[in-house]
């Protein structure tokens, strides 16, 4: 992750906006391209495997959870570091873990929705 030291001290809305554009960018494409790879590759192996065709977006949907823990670098050191800010107040660091986890969660949804849309017949 990305440190954000002045996050809100001397910063206009365009430059905070810019901030949280870059620590949140990372996380989305992350989550989805492991959901996107997953999903593709985890169906394919299942066909390989002979349980005849999968869905890709069936599988998809099952590993978007871990998506999201593989993009934010695990799920514990995050959760630590928010629950650290919470109780030191700290808003940058709150900010930017809480921008990171919705980002990996909204790009785990988006590989969801895009093999979800290529695989309706």
């Amino acid at each position: 992750m990305r440190d954000l030291g002045g996050l809100i001290a001397g910063t206009s809305i365009s430059h905070l906006f810019i901030k949280l554009i870059r620590v949140g960018i990372p996380p989305f494409f992350l989550s989805l391209g492991v959901t996107l790879g997953g999903g593709l590759l985890g169906a394919l192996g299942l066909w390989f495997a002979g349980k005849g065709p999968q869905d890709p977006a069936i599988t998809a949907y099952r590993i978007r959870i871990w998506a999201v823990a593989i993009s934010i670098g695990g799920t514990f050191t995050v959760l630590e570091n928010l629950e650290r800010g919470l109780s030191t107040h700290a808003l940058p660091a709150i900010l930017r873990d809480t921008v990171s986890i919705i980002m990996a969660y909204l790009g785990a949804q988006s590989g969801y929705w895009i093999l979800n849309q290529l695989a309706k017949p």
